[in-house]
């Protein structure tokens, strides 16, 4: 469970709302203009963080990726050869023990009110979702907007075949096929981080983020197979524009932000660190954290490192 906010996490996270969930802090929403450039090398975007004796390559990631998306890996090949480390974003940790807990915390989720009577304007898209995941018309009336926004977002994942763990299931393989050891940056316990937002939930959030839901499923896959299509080809702002309507929602729970920035923090710390060790290495961290304004690469660019675009 990474970083990149992968449905599982999700799933455990949303599990809470903020009395202001229209705010939405964001600190992924401007880019760095310069570091959004399409790769001319083939399959996807890299970028290079260099000096003297060392070199990092950063491999950008989407948030999931279609079922048996092609893409080109010949460079990620020739890259992980030799390589001293796989350096992945910071990772979540749930264990079994952690599980009578996240049963508790999913029952909160469950309304003595029916869904459409409690959201009577949303009932079209409601409806319209049903028909589309193939759903009896009282599927998710249990819910609260908050819990049905999460049933449906995992099987619309499902329905639209999108995969949380790509492409970093085949990074972690070809990594052990070169012997190249992963090293997450940082780990951090996901239930006191699910605990923690729940004393802040609001039905303000709940609708906020079942609305984000139900107007993504209703566009269709559309758009996130194109964005997948584009990060394939190392086409950078094709990959950046497809669908956040999930992770927006998760950034506007108590807490997430800030988590963001301190996994952004904990990535320049690794990337920094790594520049100590001759050699190369290759990181993989979600593409739009690394050209956002104050994200990775333009902080690494602060602190005085080379940073090379996919286009040199």
């Amino acid at each position: 469970m990474r970083r990149s906010w992968p449905w599982m996490l999700a799933s455990l996270a949303l599990v809470a709302g903020t009395a202001h969930a229209q705010v939405i802090d964001d600190p992924e929403a401007n880019l760095v203009e310069a570091l959004v450039v399409n790769a001319k090398l083939p399959g996807p975007a890299w970028w290079r963080i260099s000096d003297g004796d060392t070199t990092l390559y950063l491999l950008g990631t989407l948030h999931s990726l279609p079922n048996n998306q092609p893409w080109d890996k010949s460079v990620l090949e020739r890259r992980m050869d030799g390589a001293f480390a796989l350096i992945l974003p910071p990772e979540g940790k749930a264990g079994v023990t952690d599980i009578p807990a996240m049963l508790a915390l999913r029952g909160k989720l469950k309304s003595r009110q029916p869904l459409d009577a409690a959201v009577p304007d949303l009932a079209p898209k409601l409806a319209q979702v049903r028909a589309q995941l193939r759903k009896r018309p009282a599927a998710y009336s249990v819910w609260s907007p908050l819990g049905a926004g999460i049933e449906i977002a995992g099987d619309y994942r499902k329905s639209a075949k999108l995969d949380p763990f790509e492409p970093e299931r085949t990074v972690g393989r070809l990594a052990r096929k070169h012997g190249v050891k992963a090293r997450p940056v940082a780990s951090y316990k996901l239930m006191p981080l699910a605990k923690a937002a729940v004393r802040g939930h609001s039905e303000a959030a709940g609708r906020v983020c079942l609305e984000g839901v139900l107007d993504e499923v209703a566009a269709g896959a559309g758009a996130s197979r194109t964005a997948a299509a584009a990060w394939a080809r190392g086409d950078v702002r094709g990959a950046i524009n497809g669908p956040r309507n999930f992770q927006r929602c998760m950034l506007s729970l108590p807490g997430m932000a800030e988590l963001e920035r301190r996994g952004n923090q904990a990535e320049i710390d690794a990337l920094v660190a790594a520049m100590r060790t001759p050699g190369h290495a290759v990181a993989l961290f979600p593409i739009r954290g690394l050209v956002a304004q104050g994200g990775v690469l333009d902080q690494i660019r602060a602190r005085g490192f080379a940073v090379s675009t996919p286009g040199e």
